[in-house]
């Protein structure tokens, strides 16, 4: 076990092009989509915002997990393309992410729709939406779609070596989920050793992943996230000015690293592992959220380079192991 702890960043919802929040809000609220402040949520997120993202990330040598929703809200797939867009524009996202950040963070999908659940056999729409429906499953109908989510994947060359439960997907059936996403992962890619992301225990500081199933050879990690998204307030700001960006920054780290939900992690002897969101990182165009997160990158390695050091999440599971 290396002497410093791992800290990582999971993205959630990050797809090509479509701005998955925006369809979320709408499914929600029925009417049109708006920020708090009263701005219309945007449809799409532009693929040079991908190029920036990795630009922060790499500049500080960031870690963690990458979600690609394969079929974002309904919209298309990433295999033929989305809606409205030339199919060239998603293989430019997916080859982004693939040379820029494939080293470092791992890849994994989160849901099929992010939206509303499908019939496998006649790709229609369900009336429910995944998490509902989840909930109402067991193995024998979550691994089909778990593994579809994982075919459609692996057919555009991306290694997705672990899951994202969109919202709470599963939750209420975790024994089955556990059940369909390593007979998923096997049947896919023939692997064996796992990881997901399904439980949020920000009020649980000193937390740390766990194996959640170890059976015939076959190992699963839970990674659970420890620290808020503090991000998304920033989609609902129209603020974008550095004293702005410090304060939300702030409640991550401190500029001397001594406060803040990270240190707060630290001290408590957990492994600080951020959730975060595409949209709160686009901000709904004025991309604050980003901005954040460069400042942050900045205080970690200025201030806890000699406490944490950046990890994948299929690294973060191998130390999880080695733990227990």
């Amino acid at each position: 076990m290396p002497n410093r702890v791992p800290i990582a960043l999971l993205i959630d919802d990050s797809c090509p092009l479509v701005h998955v929040y925006r369809y979320h809000w709408e499914d929600v609220h029925k009417k049109a989509p708006m920020t708090k402040d009263g701005r219309p949520l945007l449809d799409v997120v532009p693929n040079e915002f991908l190029d920036r993202f990795c630009d922060v990330v790499q500049r500080h040598g960031m870690a963690g997990k990458f979600s690609i929703v394969p079929a974002p809200a309904g919209l298309g797939d990433v295999v033929h393309g989305i809606a409205g867009f030339a199919p060239e524009l998603t293989r430019a996202w997916l080859t982004t992410a693939q040379t820029r950040l494939s080293d470092r963070f791992d890849f994994c999908p989160e849901g099929l729709t992010h939206n509303l659940a499908v019939d496998l056999q006649t790709g229609a729409f369900l009336p429910q939406g995944e998490l509902e429906w989840s909930n109402l499953q067991d193995r024998t109908t979550l691994t089909p779609y778990l593994t579809r989510e994982l075919e459609l994947l692996k057919a555009v060359d991306i290694d997705a070596t672990g899951f994202t439960s969109c919202w709470t997907f599963g939750q209420k059936v975790e024994a089955e989920y556990l059940v369909a996403m390593v007979t998923a992962q096997q049947a896919v890619y023939q692997r064996a050793f796992s990881w997901y992301f399904l439980h949020i225990w920000h009020r649980f500081p000193a937390s740390r992943p766990y194996i959640a199933y170890a059976q015939a050879g076959k190992t699963l990690v839970s990674i659970n996230s420890t620290v808020d998204d503090f991000f998304w307030a920033t989609i609902d700001s129209p603020r974008t000015d550095q004293a702005y960006i410090e304060s939300i920054t702030d409640q991550l780290l401190t500029a001397d690293g001594q406060a803040g939900a990270i240190r707060d992690v630290l001290n408590a002897g957990g492994w600080p592992i951020l959730m975060n969101h595409w949209q709160s990182f686009f901000s709904n165009g004025l991309e604050t959220g980003l901005a954040v997160l460069d400042l942050l990158g900045h205080r970690v390695s200025t201030t806890l380079a000699d406490e944490v050091a950046w990890t994948s999440c299929s690294e973060i599971a191998q130390w999880a192991v080695l733990e227990q």
